[in-house]
């Protein structure tokens, strides 16, 4: 019984350094989302500019990711597009959290979420 033990756990660790020693290339990995907003603090009246230009991925460029905004936190995403630059203007005042999910070509994505106050204007 103890050799059955020894040899399954040879085997798992055999198999585990074959798998180490494949070829990474054909591993994809999700992209890495990132975005920046301005201005900081602004109010109702303010047009925000959201910019995802940051995101990347690591087996494809940039130019093939697509980007999705959630702007109130509320789990509603915009259509997918190329563009990493999106404007959005808020009708009320509060605090949300924004929402942006990357795309890579191959339908892996990534997600990040980032907190705006957004005041009443004057």
């Amino acid at each position: 019984m103890q050799l059955f033990k020894i040899i399954s756990i040879s085997t798992i660790v055999l198999l585990l350094c074959a798998c180490s020693d494949s070829d990474d290339s054909n591993i994809n990995f999700p992209p890495t989302a990132d975005f920046s907003f301005v201005p900081e603090n602004a109010d109702t009246s303010t047009v925000f500019t959201f910019d995802a230009s940051a995101s990347f991925d690591e087996e494809d460029q940039g130019i093939s990711l697509l980007f999705r905004w959630d702007f109130e936190g509320k789990h509603h995403w915009t259509d997918a597009v190329k563009d990493p630059l999106v404007n959005y203007k808020y009708s009320k005042s509060g605090t949300y959290n924004v929402g942006l999910k990357v795309i890579d070509s191959e339908g892996w994505s990534g997600e990040t979420t980032r907190t705006i106050i957004v005041s009443d204007s004057l």
